[in-house]
Formats: structure tokens, C-alpha cells, sequence
């Protein structure tokens, strides 16, 4: 049985190059577990902070507001928050107390959140009892959805592409979707959640749960190969998968220390550059070998292990049995594809941005988008890709029916307008919400009077519109738009400063900001709503309005467009400036000085006229 670990030389050769050749995407995908917590919890632990009196407090506050006490809960969230803000030294988190990240996680650890929740149910069905009950099950409920559905399920997620890139050259992002184009999300979370329900009980025992996180070592990856395996079934088949291999696997990982201590003294740096990853790669051809041996051992039971060719290549004959209609497609493509000249194939190429016909546009965008999803099957053929039709679960006919959404489309502008106007509406509902969250009281936010925030409409065109050209690369996808869109932001910033003498936000206090018109954080939320701009959002508008005729749309716009020009105009002269609409503190005290010195100006001459 001890085998396996004499191997652990070549194993972990193995795993440095797959981690190696994928770098770039293995370590984004890495760095997200890290982020969220799910594994490698020391790599930032040297970053965190002792929160034991905080955690204490906020507990005091959900007792309070769990016993009906909701006035006194308040005042002790107001305290927490209080000490929270005051303290960026030792207490703040992250060790600032600025930012909408910052605000969040100061808020949701004073307990503010959730007094605010509790009072806005009050307020409805003006019942304390009630409230209590609908408190604990709702944030119950709320916690764990978000642990079951999106986090613990990311472990599984992120094994199918480490096992994925020990195999085929080419791993796109887009294959972390994998388990949902299969439609097993729900099964596989499930797995995932009943593993951790038993090792946190066995841990209660303490040496059962040293055992037993072995024991329960392989179900992330059988749950990665195979998401549609029962989740009794999945815990079940780990258990006699590392029968014999768990001090195996044991030792394996102490020969991996190293690089956790490493990464421990370098405050996580190392082990998010590289040795994270690294550990992960190694630790996914260790498992190889574990199911190599149990394929052998347990040929029944391992039945549910049937995804073949995330293991090893296809037959160069089968793979081409399968995609062989491919082949004759790309001829098809090449000999009538219907290539754009002079200025259209610019404005298309370059910038996303259709000139032309309605029918042609949408022919056109039919077009490419199946010459993309075409060379992608071309280099499952090829056997560089994983082949996705061979895959027990995959259901081709199904998919295809939905074939018309893809994200690689042209936007004529009239849709780029209506764009436009959604995203600055949902950048003005999201600051609505967020200062109705943290004051209890509703502000028109930004400069215009209407409901959009012109810089979220135009941060979302910037990212479809000047990183059109880039769509096929996610991750240059994400840089590209969060560097764009921090450009705007600052001198945005910078604008508004220097005609309006007034700062309408800032960022001093956030990590890692520049004058206070632009932070770390803000880019990072920006870069990541681009790519939901560019991947989701925006393809889904766009194929919803196609299904609208043309006339109706044009008649949308033109009102929108009036409305919208209108607003921009008046508040050129007369800028919102309600209360709440800007930061209270961001005035520096000059522009206010000048600001009041312009409405005493314009009371006189009102007096005078």
C-alpha cells in the first residue's frame, strides 16, 4: 500500500508541470479558493485579526434582537461599529475601516446588518415574536445557501480543471461551468455539504476527525468527475477508495509542508504566486494514483468514476467519429462566411459596435458565433481539448437549443444606449440601497436628479466597447477592463473636483488608493462587474431585445434619450445636491467654504432682482 508515496518524486514532477503548463489559470482559480476561504485557510492568516471581543459583541446582538430586544440591540451594533471604525490599527478589517467592502464587513461584524434586517421585518409584520423566529430561520437559511451553493461547491469545481490540465494543453476558464452545463449543480453541492456535515462531526471527537478528513479526502474529485453520483454514494466510495491510502496521504502532504510554512512567513504571498497551486496540482495526481488503484480494487463501486477521457486522451479514430461533422462545417464556414470591409469591420472588430441592418447584424453574430464554438469542438477533435460530447452527462441536443446565446455579438447604438442607461439605473439602485442600508433613509445619490449614475453606464460601454477585441481572453478581459475603468474613474473624480470644487467621493483610508479618487478594491469590484458586463449581462439584453421588433426599441431609446439629455443639462447648472447625494466628509474645507459662498451669492441676487 505504500507504493503510491514511493512514487511521490514523479507524482509531484507531474503536478509542478501541469501547474506549470496552466499557470495563469490555475492560479486565478486557486487564488478564488483561497479568497473564499474553502481551502488554505493559513495563507492568510497572518493577515487576520483577533476579533474575539468584536465576535463576542455581535453575538450579544443577535441574542438581543433573538429576545426581542431591538432597541438595545441597536445600541450595542452602534458601539461594535464605533470601536470598529476607531481602531484601524488592531481592529479594522483588513486593517481599514474605509470602503464599501470595508463598511460591509465592519457592519455585518458590529451586528448593524443585522439590526437593520431585523427592524425592517419589524416594520412589516409589527410583531416582535414574529421577528425573532423570521430572523434566526432567514439568516440560517441565508448562510447556508451561500456555503452549499456557491462555496463549499468550488472545491469540486476547481479539481475538474486541475484535472483537466494534467491532460489536454488546452483549459479554458469557461470550463468551471462544467457541472451547471450538465445541470447537476444542485447534486454536486449536496455531495459536497454532506462531507462536511460529517467531518465536522467527527471532528467534534477530535482524533475521528484527524481520520476522517482522509477518510473523506477523494470526494471533491469524485464529485468533480462525476457530479451526478449520489451524495451518500460519493462520501461512501471515498471511504473505500483511501482504505489503506490514508497514511499515504497523510505523509504525502507533511512532504508539502515546506511550502505552507512558507507561504505562512511570506504572509500568504508565496503560497498565492505559487505554492497554493502547486500543493493543489500535487495533491490531484496523488489522487490519480488512488484511483488507478481503486479501479482495479473496487470495480463496481467505481462504476460511478465513467468520465474515461478527463484521464487520458481519446482514441485519435473516435474523436474524429465524433466531431467529424465538424470538419465538414469549418469547410462549409470558410467557403460561404461572409467577411465585413473598409469601416464595419473596424467598428466590429475592434469595438464590438454593429454599422448597418438590423438582419445583417444578426446574421452576422450567428455567424461568428458558431466559427467560435466551432473551433473550440475543432480542438476537442485535435485531442488538446477535453472532449465534451464523449462525456457520460453531456446532452448536445438539449444545449444546442440555446445555441443563439453567445457572448461574441455586436452592438448596434441604439442597444449601446439602452445599455447605457441600464447599467448607470442599477449603479444608482445599488448606492440607493447600500446608504438606505447603512443610515436607514432614502437619497437620490449622484450628480443628476434622475435615477442613473451616468459613471456605472459609461464604466459598462468602456468595458464592452474598448476591451471588444479581448473577449476571447477572459483573464486579459479582466485586466484590461479594470485598468480602463480605473482611468475613468480618476479623472471622473478629477472633473468633477475641478468644475464642481466638490468631492462627490474618496477614497482615503482604503488600501492601496491614489488621491483618493481610485483604491485597490474599488478596481477589483469593477473589473469583476465588467466581465459579468461583457460575458452575461449585456449578450442576455441584446438577445432579449432581438426579440423585440426594431421600431419599438428606436421609440424606447428616443425617450429614454430625451429624458436623460434633459437631466444632463439642468443639472449642469443645478446639480443635485440633496443631502446624502455626495459623501458627508469628502468636502474639503475650501470647497465648502466656496460652495456656501455661492448660495449666499445667489440668495442676493435673488433678493436684488
Amino acid at each position: 500500500m505504500n507504493e503510491l508515496f514511493k512514487q511521490r518524486k514523479e507524482i509531484k514532477a507531474k503536478g509542478h508541470a501541469a501547474f506549470r503548463s496552466h499557470y495563469v489559470l490555475l492560479m486565478f482559480v486557486t487564488l478564488v479558493i483561497i479568497v473564499l476561504g474553502v481551502e488554505f485557510q493559513f495563507t492568510l492568516a497572518a493577515w487576520q485579526v483577533d476579533y474575539t471581543k468584536v465576535d463576542q459583541g455581535a453575538q450579544a446582538v443577535i441574542d438581543s434582537i433573538i429576545e426581542g430586544k431591538f432597541d438595545q440591540g441597536a445600541a450595542q451594533a452602534k458601539e461594535i461599529e464605533d470601536d470598529l471604525l476607531g481602531q484601524e490599527d488592531d481592529t479594522g478589517i483588513l486593517g481599514r475601516s474605509r470602503g464599501v467592502l470595508a463598511q460591509f464587513m465592519n457592519g455585518l461584524g458590529s451586528g448593524q446588518l443585522s439590526v437593520s434586517f431585523a427592524q425592517t421585518i419589524r416594520s412589516i409584520v409589527r410583531s416582535d415574536k414574529a421577528v425573532s423566529v423570521i430572523f434566526v430561520i432567514a439568516s440560517f437559511l441565508w448562510y447556508a445557501l451561500i456555503f452549499i451553493f456557491i462555496k463549499n461547491i468550488f472545491s469540486a469545481v476547481a479539481r475538474r480543471l486541475f484535472l483537466q490540465a494534467r491532460i489536454y494543453e488546452n483549459v479554458a476558464l469557461l470550463d468551471v461551468t462544467h457541472i451547471a452545463a450538465v445541470r447537476k449543480w444542485f447534486n454536486a453541492s449536496l455531495a459536497m455539504a454532506l462531507k462536511y456535515l460529517f467531518l465536522s462531526l467527527w471532528w467534534l471527537t477530535i482524533i475521528g476527525g484527524c481520520i476522517k478528513e482522509y477518510s473523506y479526502w477523494a470526494v471533491p474529485y469524485i464529485v468533480a468527475e462525476n457530479p451526478s453520483v449520489k451524495p451518500m454514494e460519493a462520501v461512501r466510495l471515498s471511504r473505500k477508495m483511501m482504505d489503506g491510502h490514508k497514511l499515504e496521504a497523510f505523509k504525502f502532504d507533511l512532504t508539502l509542508l515546506g511550502w505552507a510554512i512558507l507561504g505562512f512567513v511570506t504572509f500568504g504571498i508565496t503560497d498565492m504566486l505559487y505554492g497554493a497551486g502547486y500543493r493543489l496540482a500535487a495533491r490531484t495526481e496523488f489522487y490519480v494514483g488512488i484511483r488507478e488503484e481503486a479501479k482495479q480494487r473496487l470495480p463496481e463501486e467505481t462504476a460511478v468514476l465513467n468520465d474515461q477521457y478527463l484521464f487520458e486522451k481519446a482514441d485519435k479514430i473516435l474523436l474524429y467519429d465524433t466531431y467529424f461533422e465538424v470538419v465538414d462545417e469549418i469547410t462549409l464556414i470558410h467557403e460561404n462566411r461572409v467577411e465585413l470591409t473598409g469601416v464595419k469591420k473596424v467598428f466590429a472588430d475592434w469595438f464590438g459596435i454593429w454599422i448597418g441592418r438590423d438582419r445583417e447584424k444578426k446574421a452576422y453574430d450567428k455567424q461568428e458565433g458558431r466559427v467560435f464554438t466551432v473551433e473550440k469542438y475543432k480542438k476537442c477533435m485535435q485531442g488538446i481539448a477535453y472532449p465534451e460530447w464523449l462525456n457520460p452527462l453531456w446532452r448536445r441536443k438539449e444545449l444546442e437549443k440555446h445555441g443563439d446565446f453567445f457572448y461574441l455579438r455586436h452592438y448596434t447604438f441604439w442597444t449601446l444606449f439602452l445599455l447605457f442607461i441600464l447599467f448607470a439605473f442599477v449603479g444608482w439602485s445599488w448606492e440607493v440601497a447600500l446608504h438606505f442600508m447603512q443610515h436607514g433613509e432614502f437619497v437620490n445619490r449622484g450628480t443628476l436628479h434622475g435615477p442613473w449614475l451616468p459613471i456605472y453606464g459609461t464604466g459598462g460601454l468602456i468595458a464592452l466597447i474598448m476591451c471588444s477585441r479581448f473577449r476571447k481572453n477572459p483573464v486579459a478581459e479582466f485586466f484590461i477592463a479594470t485598468t480602463l475603468c480605473g482611468v475613468l474613474e480618476y479623472f471622473s473624480g478629477w472633473y468633477l473636483e475641478t468644475v464642481y470644487h466638490q468631492r462627490w467621493w474618496s477614497y482615503d483610508g482604503y488600501f492601496l488608493n491614489l488621491h483618493g479618487r481610485i483604491c485597490a478594491e474599488g478596481l477589483l469590484v469593477f473589473g469583476v462587474g465588467c466581465c459579468l458586463v461583457v460575458y452575461l449581462i449585456a449578450p442576455l439584453f441584446d438577445f432579449m431585445l432581438s426579440k423585440v421588433p426594431t421600431k419599438i426599441v428606436l421609440v424606447v431609446a428616443a425617450v429614454l434619450g430625451v429624458a436623460f439629455g434633459a437631466d444632463a443639462l439642468y443639472s449642469r447648472s443645478n446639480p443635485n445636491m440633496a443631502a446624502g447625494a455626495i459623501e458627508d466628509d469628502v468636502v474639503p474645507e475650501p470647497a465648502a467654504e466656496s460652495v456656501a459662498a455661492a448660495a449666499e451669492a445667489a440668495v442676493s441676487a435673488a433678493e436684488a432682482a
